[in-house]
């Protein structure tokens, strides 16, 4: 998903790419993002699941952003946003999952036993951005501010299909969530161009924000929150 962001974003900034005036973005401006968002970090269960508890816990998601801003001039602006996405998902403790299926007794389950971790993410954000213009087309750029963010965990265990005894016995699940807020700094860069009315932008940000959620007995931290992202920036 990230390689075709980049391959599409190099193509089509190659081919519309046009010169501007020195000040033609200052002033306001509104844009907005489509972006392939990944969340690293552990998640941790301290009574269901076995040895070790804690597990590796990367997933990514498609997310987008609606921001504006001020420009001073196209070498220097404010921007702000809101971004949020689909959920990150992971099914995780393949040990554990085996484990489902009962091996005191001689049923079997049908291969529905599964464990599941959703992070749902969402967050605010407020950076100055430099511009470097390497020819009238292209600029490169960084962006350096603050995040703040809202994160949701959420685990599922069971099995989907109960075992094949008699009497027939139901299927189970098991679920518990936590949320938490926080801010953590921001910094990002990446290459943008130049079109009549509008900056086309590839970027890459990134955000160490540690501990988003903490339950009764799991937990989810050590979490980074980065992007690839493709946007577009109008002049108002």
């Amino acid at each position: 998903m990230r390689t075709a962001m980049v391959l599409g974003v190099l193509t089509l900034a190659g081919t519309l790419a046009s010169p501007a005036s020195a000040d033609e973005f200052t002033g306001f401006r509104l844009g907005i993002t489509l972006s392939s968002d990944k969340l690293d970090g552990f998640y941790s269960h301290s009574i269901v699941a076995p040895s070790p508890t804690t597990t590796k816990n990367d997933s990514q998601r498609f997310g987008y952003e609606l921001f504006g801003g001020w420009a001073l001039n196209k070498w220097l602006a404010f921007e702000g946003g809101l971004s949020s996405g689909t959920k990150f998902n992971k099914l995780v403790y393949p040990a554990f999952v085996a484990a489902l299926d009962p091996s005191t007794c001689t049923c079997e389950t049908d291969g529905g036993e599964y464990y599941k971790v959703e992070q749902d993410f969402k967050a605010a954000q407020a950076s100055v951005v430099g511009s470097w213009w390497i020819s009238d087309k292209f600029s490169l750029f960084g962006r350096a501010g603050f995040l703040a963010w809202r994160g949701r965990v959420s685990y599922s265990y069971g099995d989907v299909n109960p075992p094949e005894t008699i009497p027939v016995t139901p299927a189970y699940k098991f679920t518990d969530h936590a949320s938490d807020d926080g801010f953590a700094p921001m910094f990002g860069g990446g290459i943008q161009t130049q079109l009549d009315h509008a900056l086309i932008r590839l970027e890459y940000t990134q955000a160490d924000v540690g501990d988003i959620a903490f339950g009764s007995n799991f937990s989810s931290t050590d979490n980074t929150f980065s992007q690839l992202a493709l946007s577009i920036v109008w002049k108002l």
